[in-house]
């Protein structure tokens, strides 16, 4: 066995993805979703590639957790393991069609545990599409236990005016953040975090946005503290990227003001997004508070899809209203 595999056996081998991989993890990517989408819609669609800085940047933050199947040689599946403090994350999980039902994302899996638990995390999330019965089957086949629905919204860009009547945006500020205020900045999300759940620490994707360029990080500061962050990802650049999306979105569970805060940032988020030239912004967020899912639908977001968010491990229980997060990548 390769000193740099994890598993091997069968002709199988699961081990850490090196830059070399990218290019072909990309085709698998897009493979396997390609296939996924035209078995759900009756008809032949052709996904877009995962942009190479995203690999890059899940693969610099998690050189050990983001594997690679390969089989004669050539790479057939991958997963990519995140680590936000005490939570573990994995996601995407991808493996090519034709090697599918053979255990590959089993192997996959069991891997991207043992890296996540050997870090640390008390427990493991993911989400996965609601409507795929294979997926459902896998996860809970795997001891996986469902936590949430998952809605995947998004709003049309009409002009940078967001709040409806009735919602009212607190007088406190909203700042970019700019390089030389990742550490400072960082405090606040590891904080944040904290106090959403115990270790809860969101600062790598942080980390991630500056290091690939990825967008813009807004702070939302009340009463002379920052009670808020949002990381804003606008790298699209094709002809059909024309959206914008929330990476993360965290309110303080201690604020007074955090619908408030809520609104400011997404007011913020959406302006800048309708200054590059974006027609809609994406959000994501677990259903876990219905004052969360009312205030968002009064501001036109409008559901586009959902997942199930599973879980394996410690229970996980968030403090707060007013956060958009989400485990999948």
């Amino acid at each position: 066995m390769s000193p740099f595999s994890l598993f091997r056996k069968k002709g199988l081998t699961i081990r850490p993805i090196v830059p070399e991989d990218v290019e072909e993890l990309r085709f698998v990517g897009q493979e396997a979703w390609s296939d996924l989408a035209s078995r759900d819609v009756g008809r032949k669609i052709k996904y877009p590639m995962r942009p190479r800085k995203i690999i890059e940047g899940y693969i610099e933050k998690e050189p050990q957790g983001c594997l690679v199947a390969e089989k004669d040689g050539s790479v057939i599946g991958a997963a990519y393991s995140h680590v936000w403090g005490t939570v573990g994350w994995i996601g995407p999980f991808e493996v090519l069609p034709e090697h599918q039902n053979m255990g590959v994302g089993g192997s996959l899996l069991a891997e991207c545990e043992r890296f996540l638990w050997r870090r640390g995390v008390n427990a493991i999330g993911l989400e996965t599409m609601s409507h795929i019965p294979k997926n459902l089957h896998f996860y809970l086949s795997h001891a996986y236990s469902p936590k949430a629905l998952t809605v995947i919204t998004d709003k049309t860009l009409v002009s940078t005016k967001s709040v409806k009547n009735g919602d009212k945006i607190e007088t406190g500020s909203i700042r970019e953040v700019n390089f030389k205020e990742i550490e400072e900045v960082s405090g606040v999300l590891k904080k944040i975090g904290d106090s959403i759940y115990p270790g809860l620490d969101l600062s790598p994707e942080l980390d991630i946005l500056f290091e690939k360029r990825l967008g813009t990080v807004f702070v939302w500061e009340s009463g002379g503290s920052a009670e808020g962050v949002a990381l804003l990802h606008t790298y699209q650049k094709s002809d059909d990227a024309n959206y914008s999306s929330i990476k993360l979105l965290v309110i303080d569970p201690i604020s007074r003001n955090g619908g408030s805060g809520l609104l400011a940032l997404l007011g913020r988020c959406e302006a800048v997004s309708h200054l590059l030239g974006k027609e809609r912004m994406y959000a994501r967020y677990p259903i876990l508070s219905s004052e969360l899912y009312a205030l968002m639908a009064r501001n036109s977001y409008s559901i586009r899809g959902a997942n199930i968010r599973f879980l394996k491990g410690a229970e996980y229980l968030e403090r707060g209203t007013f956060n958009l997060t989400s485990w999948a990548g």
